[in-house]
């Protein structure tokens, strides 16, 4: 069987006309990524439009290339109506039959940990920044190998990242409150109250701003 080969053909951005019913909102950071692309790369994907100049596929690309200021661009025009059964289903496999695909996100993760190393421009282009990688990272990884969001950020080489260890804490429970101040007045502590049943205080005592490390419940 022949598989129909439609020609592509460059036309006047301003001609182009957003469908109506595309249920895709393109904000500014991903349109952003699509800048980057269009820098980088060009177009690699067809921008296909109804006989009308309706756009079926492609609005975000549209978008970006507007911002980038040009004026021209190339487009694959199909002889249907915009409102046609044809062109809703394009509308809507342009939006949805990527997301039917199994994805490997370890092996996404190390593709963008690459790309962010060896990349002048970063992960600008991909749809990721180092934060989304660095979740990627923690929730593809064991625990044994990544045990939170630190080592994940360190793991993806972000500028700020700076190591930090965890207080070490003490938990002491108590039958009913009177035990609880019995057992402050003691300590001769001074205790800060988080809200609900907990109390906490630094020792030796810290600025009041960082209270976190011991406990009493």
């Amino acid at each position: 069987m022949k598989t129909k080969v439609n020609p592509s053909q460059i036309v006047k951005i301003d001609v182009l006309k957003n469908h109506a019913r595309n249920y895709r909102e393109h904000h500014d950071d991903q349109v952003a990524h699509l800048m980057q692309s269009i820098k980088q790369n060009g177009f690699y994907k067809n921008i296909v439009v109804a006989k009308d100049n309706t756009i079926l596929a492609g609005h975000g690309i549209i978008k970006a290339a507007k911002k980038l200021g040009m004026t021209e661009i190339s487009i694959i025009k199909l002889d249907v109506d915009p409102e046609s059964p044809q062109a809703l289903k394009i509308l809507a496999g342009d939006n949805e039959v990527g997301r039917l695909a199994e994805i490997d996100d370890r092996s996404l993760s190390e593709i963008l940990k690459k790309v962010k190393d060896d990349d002048i421009d970063g992960l600008l282009g991909t749809g990721y920044d180092e934060m989304m990688l660095a979740n990627l990272v923690m929730v593809t990884r064991h625990g044994k190998e990544i045990a939170d969001i630190n080592e994940a950020a360190e793991w993806v080489g972000m500028p700020d990242y700076e190591p930090k260890e965890d207080p070490i804490k003490i938990t002491i429970q108590f039958r009913n409150e009177e035990d609880r101040e019995t057992f402050a007045n003691l300590s001769k502590m001074k205790m800060g109250k988080e809200g609900g049943t907990t109390w906490s205080c630094w020792w030796p005592p810290k600025e009041k701003e960082d209270i976190s490390s011991v406990k009493y419940e």
